[in-house]
């Protein structure tokens, strides 16, 4: 008895959900394919490059060599067109384009050392570290390392931040994101004063921005998830020997000056 009143009140059950899958069938196929492209996320995966140029340098104990290297995420045809740009930085369309203009120039290099009967060659390298830091659905941040050395006191090492806007498949600046980017500037140098423990009346004099008495906001910045990141390569604010400067102001700070497309993120 008991058996078969459950097997009915079952079977209602699965009745009647049907019916209403049936008579809003239309409703929620649109409701489901909303939630997927909501919850959607960029598929790639990371790929690396080397290359090494023929010619060694050393001095008969220690042996060097000039190399470029790169490891870097792979998209779609679509968005690797995108971003090919944020990737590759100075106008080339793949690593192999790179490794040619850098090995080239290093290659010249030694042939007219080799040429003088100089074997003084010193060692270049080129490195390149990509990463996806923020793949949310609609956004696209992606922050490229780039190191290199081409001889002389020291190397140089550059961080380069680029967002998109998926949807409009577009790069995004700080005038996408905010609706007053002068309140933004006071805002970000309210945390750049903190940070750096300066007091609000405190002068920036020869020690920032080159003898600029102007907060400067950077152009460079990186949608993470857990704020704005605001970066300064070396010579940009300070001096090479002091390194590059983060700054990260999260998003609640900014939230009553965010566009309606920035605020999205808050989700």
């Amino acid at each position: 008895m008991t058996k078969n009143l459950t097997y009915s009140i079952l079977l209602t059950t699965l009745l009647v959900t049907y019916g209403c899958g049936q008579r809003n069938g239309a409703t929620d196929s649109k409701l489901l394919d909303s939630l997927q492209q909501e919850n959607d996320t960029l598929k790639y995966h990371i790929t690396t490059f080397k290359e090494i140029s023929p010619y060694f340098s050393g001095d008969g104990t220690n042996v060097d060599t000039t190399y470029y290297a790169a490891r870097y995420p792979v998209f779609s045809p679509e968005i690797d067109s995108l971003v090919r740009d944020a990737i590759f930085v100075d106008g080339e369309h793949s690593p192999v384009q790179i490794a040619e203009s850098f090995l080239g120039g290093f290659n010249e290099y030694a042939e007219e050392q080799l040429a003088n009967e100089d074997n003084s060659l010193h060692a270049w390298f080129r490195n390149q570290n990509c990463e996806v830091v923020l793949n949310v659905p609609g956004f696209l941040t992606l922050q490229n390392v780039i190191s290199e050395y081409t001889g002389g006191a020291h190397g140089i090492e550059v961080e380069i931040w680029s967002n998109y806007d998926l949807l409009d498949k577009k790069k995004l600046t700080l005038a996408d994101l905010f609706q007053d980017t002068l309140a933004l500037n006071q805002i970000v140098e309210t945390y750049f004063r903190e940070q750096e423990q300066l007091s609000d009346t405190s002068s920036y004099g020869n020690h920032y921005f080159f003898d600029d008495e102007t907060f400067r906001l950077a152009d460079n910045f990186g949608l993470t998830p857990g704020g704005v990141l605001f970066h300064y390569n070396p010579y940009e604010i300070k001096s090479y020997a002091e390194g590059p400067t983060k700054l990260l102001v999260p998003y609640d700070a900014l939230e009553a000056i965010m566009t309606e497309k920035a605020k999205k993120l808050l989700k």
